[in-house]
């Protein structure tokens, strides 16, 4: 792909008779963070991924930009690589680090070689030569990276992910359901978020087809894009009863460090057989979910659901008895409405892992108490899986390699879950027949 990429481009921007200028190529390197969307900690609770809700009107008012603006800027792409949390491109004598799966870049020629190195949080090398998955010169709106047709189920709440473009300062989002536009939002300028994704926070219950769509805002809040195309991708249908359910925290929102739960990587339910809804939420606690049972559970109906919670308490100092309280809450409520619970161990947590990587808050001394109590409790119960034993190294902390910030498992230790998941699943049908 290497070889025949510069042809290609060559080939395209002779037809489009572009003149390439002397511009430097988009640096990325200012998009750090130690913030993790994931967790929804206090610095952040208000404002998942650094975004609001907006109403505001842009000058432009253009829903198709003038091609002069992004004159001689390609966009390259590829896939995620599990381990990796950013990504180094290479050509001529440039190199640009990017925390998302494609950029856009000012080609100072059509003669150049690109090469793309998977790296993880200490920049070591996960893959040399990713394979590019997709070239676009000129590129007239940005390209969503959601990835719904490949769920069984949309999530019920929702994250909007896209690759940035090149002049943009933030970004506006608008949601379709039916025809019509019914949400909008828009991304703060001031703070911008390494893995540009946004996480709606209203769930996704009433029925029907829905897409998001993103266009690029400059820093005088002026469009500077078009709006991006509906596909396969970013558009997902919403329908009720859903058999299976599972109600957690971020561990079961999904995602890791960049990669957002808007793709499939790092979200358990993918590698589950059985199709699984989606109904977790990131930063919650043992009560936070508790209280989102009438209005997020029951409207699917399920005849089992999976509850996995408690590492956003213990880790943040909620003692285990207050936990346990809240899990048995959930489970009286699944009696009451004809739905059989099913509890899962909540992961340990790696304080190392957190101390080295800054993403997360360190935890309380006594977390580990804590977390073993709820694991005693809910192995106690009629139905349950205990996930933690396979991923707990031998001092009881979450083993380094399933983990990146040393809080939520990578997509090996996502594995884990949904296929022991899968496996209750097999034997409760098979003795249920």
């Amino acid at each position: 792909m290497l070889k025949v990429l510069p042809i290609i481009i060559a080939i395209i921007l002779s037809l489009l008779n572009v003149q390439l200028k002397d511009e430097k190529p988009l640096q990325l390197t200012n998009l750090a963070t130690t913030e993790n969307h994931l967790t929804q900690d206090s610095t952040n609770k208000n404002l998942p991924v650094n975004a609001v809700a907006s109403n505001e009107t842009f000058q432009s008012g253009k829903d198709f930009v003038d091609m002069n603006n992004f004159t001689n800027t390609l966009r390259l792409t590829w896939n995620a690589v599990p381990g990796a949390i950013r990504y180094r491109i290479s050509y001529g004598d440039q190199i640009i680090i990017s925390p998302t799966t494609g950029v856009e870049i000012a080609v100072n020629s059509a003669d150049e070689f690109f090469k793309i190195t998977a790296l993880d949080f200490d920049n070591v090398v996960v893959l040399d030569n990713v394979p590019i998955a997709s070239t676009e010169i000129n590129p007239k709106a940005p390209r969503t990276t959601s990835e719904f047709d490949q769920m069984s189920y949309p999530p019920l709440y929702v994250v909007y992910s896209w690759i940035p473009s090149k002049d943009a300062n933030h970004y506006e989002i608008r949601l379709w359901h039916d025809g019509e536009v019914t949400r909008n939002f828009v991304t703060k300028a001031d703070s911008v978020d390494e893995s540009f994704d946004f996480y709606d926070e209203t769930p996704f219950i009433s029925e029907g087809e829905y897409f998001y769509q993103v266009r690029g805002i400059s820093a005088a809040n002026v469009a500077i894009t078009d709006w991006s195309e509906k596909n396969p991708g970013n558009t997902f249908t919403v329908h009720k009863p859903a058999r299976f359910c599972a109600l957690g925290d971020s561990i079961t929102h999904g995602g890791a460090v960049t990669v957002p739960p808007s793709q499939v990587l790092c979200n358990w339910e993918t590698y589950c057989s059985f199709f699984v809804k989606n109904l977790g939420h990131s930063g919650d606690t043992t009560a936070q979910i508790l209280e989102r049972f009438y209005s997020d559970v029951l409207p699917f109906q399920p005849e089992i659901l999976f509850v996995m919670a408690g590492v956003n308490d213990f880790r943040t100092g909620i003692i285990s008895s207050q936990s346990i309280k809240n899990l048995a809450a959930i489970r009286e409520l699944c009696e009451e409405n004809g739905i059989l619970p099913v509890f899962i161990t909540p992961t340990p947590i790696n304080p190392a892992r957190m101390f080295h990587t800054q993403f997360v808050k360190a935890p309380p001394t006594d977390w580990r108490y804590h977390q073993l109590q709820i694991c005693d409790w809910i192995r106690k119960q009629k139905n349950f899986i205990d996930i933690t034993k396979e991923m707990t190294d031998d001092e009881g902390n979450l083993k380094a390699y399933l983990t990146t910030d040393g809080l939520h498992p990578d997509s090996e230790g996502k594995q884990i879950i949904g296929q022991a998941v899968e496996k209750w699943l097999n034997d409760y049908l098979n003795q249920n027949q």
